[in-house]
């Protein structure tokens, strides 16, 4: 994936200049956006522990990268800012499809790391099972973002909108991650339900499509070119400070793995696990801060900055309940955070 992405980078770069002559039109530039963080770290907490906390996460440092750009066609020039083509789902198929159809304010964000590192379980545990498990996974997001117009009726009303950059998208996300399962059984009734013995999962998987909604000062101030900075009427000064911030609500299936399933049984006998897949919402929060600088060198304008990023998100599935005095039941929601130093670079196409 990682071999297409700076592809697609290329690409961009010998692109610039045979296209944004003929797309002078457009609502905003030709652009790329890279973000590197070097050393991502993880903290999960389990939101049922009622049973017991058992599970320890002990995770590896990784790296996490973002990659973002614009697309668009007018007259003949074909403009396309990233590879769509991963994962196979329906955010990456719309902007493929979208290229073709030009449409404006519109750009792609992709955000990959990996995650990996080792749990260890102090819980009661079956002889077949491990106490200490490692994994390795990866956290993709790709998105389709487009310009929003939303401050032009709250305070600071169009201008502030210049200058915050805010937008909204949809987007796709995959994570997976072992997580500690809190059982549930029942003499009959899911209104009689009570703890049984907890397990763990090796791996929980989960999928979602995603609605957002944000700003990003540095984004702003790379599609402007510099134009409009923090004071209405001036241009953004070559130093200074930016902030960015997005809401994401997504939902999708969430799947436990055979391993869980097996363990879950073994710790409850007699029961039988239920359907391990169930339906599973994410509340996302993100935050960078930090500074900024920027060098026009036309017909380029380019934003270096560094900052820190934090994301944190609560995940809750449903679908495990118990009902019958053989069902065993699960939950399983919980609440995660990500966070490090980040370097980004930003460059648009001015023109002369």
């Amino acid at each position: 994936m990682r071999k297409n992405i700076f592809t697609s980078m290329l690409l961009i770069l010998s692109v610039l200049t045979s296209t944004n002559a003929q797309n002078k039109k457009d609502s905003i530039p030709s652009f790329l956006g890279v973000s590197y963080m070097p050393a991502q770290n993880w903290k999960v907490w389990n939101v049922t522990n009622d049973d017991g906390d058992f599970l320890k996460h002990k995770f590896d440092v990784n790296s996490q990268s973002t990659f973002e750009g614009n697309f668009g066609i007018n007259k003949i020039g074909v403009r396309l800012g990233l590879s769509a083509n991963i994962e196979n789902n329906f955010i990456g198929k719309a902007y493929r499809y979208g290229g073709y159809i030009g449409y404006k304010s519109i750009w792609l964000r992709i955000q990959s790391s990996k995650v990996s590192g080792s749990v260890e379980w102090s819980g009661t545990n079956p002889t077949s099972f491990p106490r200490t498990n490692t994994f390795a996974s990866n956290y993709f997001t790709i998105e389709l973002l487009k310009s929003s117009k939303a401050y032009k009726v709250m305070a600071g009303g169009a201008e502030m909108n210049r200058i915050l950059g805010t937008y909204w998208g949809i987007g796709y996300t995959t994570l997976s991650i072992p997580l500690k399962i809190s059982t549930l059984t029942t003499p009959g009734g899911r209104e009689n339900q009570k703890f049984g013995k907890p397990a763990y999962d090796s791996l929980f998987k989960a999928k979602y499509y995603t609605a957002s909604f944000g700003f990003d000062i540095l984004r702003q101030l790379c599609m402007t070119g510099g134009r409009i900075g923090s004071i209405p009427g001036k241009p953004a000064q070559k130093f200074g400070i930016y902030a960015a911030t997005q809401d994401k609500i997504g939902f999708g299936p969430g799947t436990h793995s055979d391993f869980a399933v097996r363990m879950a049984e073994e710790q409850n006998p007699g029961l039988k696990f239920v359907d391990p897949k169930g339906f599973s919402t994410l509340v996302h929060y993100y935050l960078s801060v930090g500074f900024r600088y920027t060098v026009t060198i036309k017909p380029m304008f380019m934003v270096f900055a560094a900052g820190y990023d934090f994301e944190g998100a609560g995940i809750i599935n449903f679908g495990g309940a118990a009902d019958t005095k053989t069902d065993l039941g699960w939950e399983s929601s919980f609440f995660y955070v990500a966070h490090g130093v980040t370097f980004k670079i930003y460059l648009s196409w001015i023109g002369k």
